[in-house]
């Protein structure tokens, strides 16, 4: 703040130029952020880690196989519906703090998706669905569902996976031109 003081001895203050500097450099982090659209990415993650929990409900019906009994598609369903409402926050309070904040958070949600990625693809290898040549049982079906099943979870997962990664990306970029600005407090 400048102050400055007339010849009739009235005071006026006027913000410095470091002020001015900072004010323009938090409008245009509020701007980037807003080209990120982070509404859209956190919206779009948690209706994918909603269909990833919602579609896994049927395997709960067949027998418990090894993403049933790590729980695989709740925990990470739940965590892009976490990273979702984060980036949601982002819009919503654009500051370099919680583009950190939401930075840790997609990068987490990135490590949780590769594990259950491998997870999947280990259980759609080791139960691979049951033959029927001619008399088929309900085994049959039921083993063929529930492949089906988590071959879409798997699919579901890539795209939610490369959606997470994309939007850390750009929170990655957006965070190093801003960096310097991080330690002023409002």
């Amino acid at each position: 703040m400048t102050l400055m003081v007339s010849t009739d001895l009235s005071v006026t203050t006027a913000p410095s130029d470091v002020e001015v500097k900072l004010k323009q450099k938090q409008n245009a982090l509020e701007e980037n952020i807003m080209k990120g659209e982070p509404k859209i990415f956190g919206v779009s993650q948690i209706v994918l880690g909603l269909m990833i929990i919602s579609y896994s409900i049927p395997l709960l019906l067949v027998d418990s196989t090894l993403i049933l009994d790590f729980g695989v598609p709740w925990w990470s369903g739940l965590m892009f519906v976490i990273s979702g409402s984060v980036a949601i926050a982002v819009e919503k309070h654009p500051r370099i703090q919680t583009l950190n904040a939401c930075l840790g958070v997609s990068v987490v949600a990135i490590i949780v998706s590769v594990i259950a990625l491998f997870l999947y693809y280990a259980d759609v290898a080791y139960n691979s669905p049951t033959m029927c040549l001619d008399d088929c049982n309900q085994r049959f079906y039921v083993s063929n569902f529930s492949h089906s099943v988590k071959v879409m979870l798997t699919i579901v997962l890539m795209a939610e996976t490369g959606m997470a990664s994309a939007f850390t990306a750009i929170l990655y970029q957006q965070r190093k031109k801003f960096i310097g600005y991080a330690t002023v407090v409002e």
